[in-house]
């Protein structure tokens, strides 16, 4: 039944009865309406140029090969580019960096759902702790990379004894962390630590909002079935708080596949470009940095930034319809 507007109702030859609804009115333009459209394209003009003007050309570059910078030696060459990088091992290298970092995200998850579950009962200092544990999320990457790095620091001195360091003052070793040349992936293990120390704030904060929008009447009545605490935890709340988990795995593959800050402070790269020692610190975002900015090369780093695009768009995607299917079911 539709409101405010009248259904004519007519007759056509053939005897047939159709509806048609009258024509809108045209909508009158005055001075609020267009200081209204005029402050809101504010925003958009400025999106188009610069973060949408960018992407188009990005794409474009794909196909081209170009001097430097300069967008008017643009030339066709046969998609060169896309050879060029899927044969790059150094390239699938820094995506194995990214994959293995991208762990740090769901580790960060748990701790945020195990930490969120104790810091949500109304017990004294709760609060405290959650403003303690949320305000790494909140600090400078840059500072929490450079805090981790006097943390894992190792100074190779004169008589070949590596010192400093607070991890090593404390255990009484002397390896440097971050530059191990018997193993390497200690440095991949440093960048690993840092974010997992960083990340789970904002899960915390997360579910414990969501925690309070469990219904309390299913968990009184999963007890009066018989249920403990940890299968009314299993049963009740997990269910209760899908839609928020889902949020917080979906944002941290985001945020897993672009780390670079913590990178490009923890494995600065030598004269020879390379990332700490046999590129252990390599995350994608860090090489498409070094193929485009540092050696001029943008084609091929559009490319490496499109393919790193698909990958993350692609399991989001399906993981949403998934989602809408299941509750389109229910």
């Amino acid at each position: 039944m539709e409101t405010r507007e009248e259904i004519i109702t007519a007759v056509s030859a053939e005897g047939r009865s159709e509806t048609r609804k009258p024509p809108r009115k045209k909508t009158k333009w005055t001075k609020e309406s267009i200081v209204g459209l005029i402050i809101l394209l504010i925003p958009l003009v400025g999106y188009l140029i610069f973060s949408g003007f960018p992407v188009v050309i990005s794409f474009i570059i794909q196909f081209a090969d170009m001097d430097r910078f300069d967008l008017g030696t643009l030339q066709w060459n046969n998609f060169a580019n896309f050879s060029a990088v899927f044969t790059d091992g150094r390239f699938w290298h820094s995506i194995g960096i990214t994959l293995w970092l991208l762990a740090t995200q769901f580790v960060s998850l748990f701790i945020a759902l195990v930490m969120a579950a104790f810091l949500s009962r109304d017990v004294k200092g709760s609060k405290i702790f959650q403003i303690i544990y949320f305000v790494p999320y909140i600090c400078s990457t840059i500072a929490i990379s450079v805090m981790w790095m006097w943390i894992f620091d190792g100074s190779l001195q004169a008589d070949g004894i590596t010192r400093g360091g607070v991890l090593n003052s404390i255990l009484g070793t002397n390896i440097n962390w971050l530059d191990n040349p018997d193993n390497p992936a200690t440095l991949t293990w440093a960048i690993f630590v840092s974010i997992v120390w960083r990340a789970p704030g904002y899960g915390i904060v997360m579910y414990i909002a969501a925690f309070k929008a469990v219904n309390p009447a299913l968990h009184e009545a999963a007890q009066l079935d018989g249920a403990n605490g940890f299968q009314r935890f299993v049963h009740v709340t997990l269910p209760g708080i899908a839609p928020t988990t889902l949020y917080l795995a979906m944002a941290g593959v985001t945020a897993g596949m672009g780390i670079f800050g913590e990178a490009t402070i923890m494995a600065p790269i030598n004269w020879d470009q390379v990332a700490g020692r046999n590129d252990m610190g390599l995350t994608s975002m860090y090489y498409i940095y070094l193929e485009g900015v540092k050696s001029a090369r943008m084609p091929t780093a559009a490319v490496m930034s499109w393919f790193m695009f698909i990958i993350t768009f692609i399991p989001s995607f399906l993981l949403l319809r998934w989602r809408n299917k299941k509750e389109e079911a229910l």
